[in-house]
């Protein structure tokens, strides 16, 4: 993730060097989307143990109701 940061800045700098300010606004977008991505990634497991928790929780809660 600090890889594409450090890749970022750099476009960043050589487009506003080229000229190319209209490409700006996708490269902050592309990076923002590839950082999500890659955080979501890095805790995915954590992710998938709280929902399938939030699930099962949701679940039990539906049974103890109906009783």
């Amino acid at each position: 993730m600090f890889l594409i940061g450090i890749v970022g800045i750099i476009m960043l700098f050589w487009f506003a060097i080229v000229g190319l300010w209209k490409l700006i606004p996708w490269l902050i977008l592309a990076v923002i989307v590839t950082s999500v991505i890659s955080l979501f990634l890095d805790h995915m497991v954590w992710v998938l143990i709280i929902v399938g928790a939030l699930v099962f929780f949701y679940i039990v809660g539906t049974r103890v109701d109906k009783k």
